[in-house]
């Protein structure tokens, strides 16, 4: 192409900060509108970020009188289905943010809808795209472990979400929160074979589950997620893979922050490597590398790097633990 890529932004509030700063980072791309039902929100994203775009007060508003190639739907999930359909039959690459959909049926319904469309359509959760976790993966990969045992990820926030949609959720953190863990123990293990998980209703704030422990069985590893939206005074995240051969240790929480974090990484009993790093380098570089490869995909016509029916599998995984828990029982995952 000759010319950037021109994007469009649905949905303006706090995430959307994230998503602008990491597009701004790609020479081909160049956000030309924003919406947002409360124009003020998309007005002050465009002043810090996108001084030329165009803001609007809906997306059918943008889509009528902009020449888009792509858009950016970060509204909140009960919208996302016709936010993609609409964006659909205006020819668009689309990228969605996660949660797909607030349901396993209705995340498949619209998969079944976008079946077949030859334009970009993938779903945006970059928690893989850390580099420390891509750093693990990689050593994973090698062999650097030897066999794995367990793999433990824990991600405590003392605080309730700001969005408030996500206070009156029917699903609370572990379709919010939690999936983006199961995505990385997905992204390390495969997919699991059964699940085990009690939630609790510990936020009084939270209409739905607020702490949540799950356990995913694999044929030779255990994988454990912790998740929470505490009442609390008390952050804590961490990451765990013990091997056979060597283990990776992160300290930090997994979402983005001023504290700094630290990852070891030992072999046959001796510490490797020992990092300190920065939580918020760390979160905003999986969004530009996310963005990047996206941008790569619309440029090249080549597959989305998270395809949708890919995706699909965290929703399963997900929904399986809320089954388990349900159910009081461990539950396969199909």
């Amino acid at each position: 192409m000759t010319r950037k890529l021109r994007g469009g932004v649905v949905g303006c509030g706090m995430i959307s900060e994230h998503h602008l700063r990491a597009w701004n980072r790609i020479p081909e791309v160049e956000i030309v509108a924003l919406a947002d039902r409360t124009v003020e929100r998309a007005e002050q994203r465009r002043r810090e970020f996108a001084s030329a775009a165009r803001v609007y007060g809906d997306l059918a508003s943008m889509l009528a009188r902009e020449n888009l190639d792509f858009i950016d739907i970060l509204t909140a999930p009960e919208l996302h289905r016709e936010h993609c359909l609409m964006a659909k039959e205006s020819g668009l690459h689309i990228i969605c943010q996660k949660p797909l959909c607030n349901t396993l049926d209705q995340a498949r319904e619209l998969a079944s809808e976008m079946s077949g469309y030859p334009r970009l359509f993938a779903v945006h959760e970059n928690h893989r795209y850390r580099p420390w976790f891509r750093t693990v993966e990689n050593k994973y990969r090698a062999g650097s472990f030897g066999t794995v045992s367990m793999v433990r990820l824990e991600h405590l926030s003392a605080r309730e979400p700001a969005e408030a949609y996500k206070l009156a959720a029917a699903q609370g953190v572990l379709l919010e929160y939690g999936s983006h863990l199961v995505d990385m123990m997905r992204g390390l293990l495969g997919e699991p074979r059964r699940v085990y998980a009690r939630v609790h209703h510990l936020n009084p704030v939270i209409k739905a589950e607020s702490l949540v422990h799950a356990v995913y069985e694999y044929p030779g590893t255990t994988a454990i997620i912790d998740v929470a939206w505490k009442h609390a005074a008390i952050t804590q995240g961490s990451f765990l893979v013990a091997g056979s051969e060597g283990e990776a240790y992160f300290e930090g929480i997994m979402t983005r922050g001023k504290d700094p974090s630290r990852l070891r990484i030992s072999r046959n009993g001796s510490i490797v490597s020992d990092e300190q790093r920065s939580v918020m380098t760390d979160y905003a570089d999986s969004f530009y590398a996310f963005e990047r490869e996206c941008a790569d995909a619309m440029l090249k016509g080549v597959k989305a790097p998270r395809t949708v029916e890919e995706y699909l599998r965290t929703l399963v995984c997900t929904f399986a633990a809320y089954e388990a828990a349900e159910q009081g029982t461990i539950c396969e995952i199909l």
